[in-house]
């Protein structure tokens, strides 16, 4: 069987796909991985991929989507929180660019499946094209809604271009386990979250084991660099009082804008993610899903510091605070204090063990991928 796994251009949207397409290639299944931007990061993972946008960039979009709809960032910024398909004008500038060449291929290719991140509406849309069952990988706890429709709608031109429909996911998998969904409908499958930041030639890049507490700092692939480093100015400033050590794992964002670092802030570059925080107290990061996720399975507390100007991520934040396994603040309210109180408070460290005991009794990506087979053909 063919089947195509079609992410959004963030990493923090592929990485979530990857252990279901390693479940249905070591099946026995063709697999093929469309994406932009990160088309080598992707390759990395051992999986064959076709850059469906060899020119995108995701910072000349999101400048472009300020351009046309200049209201848009400071509705969405007033908003205490907001739905994930009132983002639809941003997520069809996102989609738009990987339509033509994903629908060529789909065309070509002819996939008898399509796995895709839930932000990808252009995955949902190349099932569509081919008549094919299509399953949705959740992202954080955001809830679909008409998120697809709306972006369709922006999509317009597109779509009738292609005779493209909407139609509902046949199979949704979720990404937070059942604990931290208090509240929500839940829109799935649950299945065990296993951690994938990209591979790495470790070697001596990672500072020796601590000999007090060391937190991870990490901000995501996209945040940064549409926020500028600013963001992790107090968090610094706040750190140099802490008796901790701090290593800013930044991927190929360029710290030399920070200035001196504090002699207890060390920066590692790329580095996976779940290799880091095995010598780490605690982690300090934007509220993205694939995070959250890997702090619990390495059983850390975490403070969740997302831009003001990113909504999307306080659906993260929300679920972590009133699942008790974190701490949230803007950047600019992070203080002494609070790293104090994100190192010491025992009962984030119970609240984190217990949906990492919930997180490993899920089924397994090669057992959720034997279930969407049998369900589906």
């Amino acid at each position: 069987m063919r089947v195509l796994f079609s992410s959004s251009p963030g990493l923090g949207h592929f990485f979530p796909l990857v252990q279901l397409a390693w479940a249905f290639r070591a099946d026995g299944h063709e697999v093929l991985v469309t994406i932009a931007e990160h088309a080598e990061r992707a390759a990395a993972a051992g999986l064959e991929v076709v850059d469906v946008a060899p020119d995108y960039s995701a910072v000349a979009v999101f400048e472009q989507v300020a351009r046309d709809h200049p209201d848009f960032a400071a509705r969405m910024a007033a908003r205490p929180e907001a739905d994930i398909e009132e983002w639809a004008v941003q997520i069809a500038a996102v989609n738009r660019p990987m339509v033509e060449r994903t629908m060529d291929l789909v065309d070509r290719w002819r996939p008898d499946l399509v796995v895709y991140d839930q932000g990808a509406t252009v995955g949902l849309l190349a099932a569509a094209r081919c008549g094919v069952p299509a399953v949705q990988r959740n992202q954080s706890a955001w809830r679909t809604g008409r998120m697809h429709e709306e972006v369709a709608a922006e999509l317009g031109d597109l779509c009738e271009r292609y005779a493209l429909s909407v139609p509902k996911p046949d199979v949704t998998v979720e990404s937070f386990p059942p604990s931290m969904l208090t509240g929500v409908a839940e829109e799935g499958w649950f299945m065990r979250w296993v951690p994938y930041g990209g591979g790495g030639v470790l070697g001596d890049r990672l500072p020796p084991p601590p000999e007090r507490p060391r937190v991870a700092v990490t901000m995501g692939t996209i945040e940064l660099q549409t926020f500028g480093l600013g963001m992790l100015e107090p968090i610094l400033r706040a750190a140099a009082d802490v008796p901790a050590d701090f290593v800013l794992a930044l991927g190929d964002i360029d710290v030399a804008e920070l200035g001196p670092l504090p002699s207890n802030v060390t920066s590692v570059g790329w580095t996976p993610l779940h290799a880091l925080l095995r010598d780490c107290s605690a982690v300090v990061h934007h509220g993205g899903g694939g995070t959250t996720l890997t702090a619990v399975g390495a059983g850390l507390p975490q403070l969740l510091t997302p831009d003001p100007r990113d909504r999307l991520q306080y659906t993260a934040c929300n679920a972590v605070r009133d699942r008790g396994i974190g701490l949230v603040s803007t950047p600019e309210e992070v203080d002494p204090a609070l790293l104090r109180r994100l190192l010491d408070d025992r009962s984030l460290r119970s609240a984190t063990a217990e949906v990492r005991d919930e997180i490993l009794s899920l089924p397994t990506p090669v057992e959720t991928e034997k279930r969407i087979v049998e369900s589906l053909f």
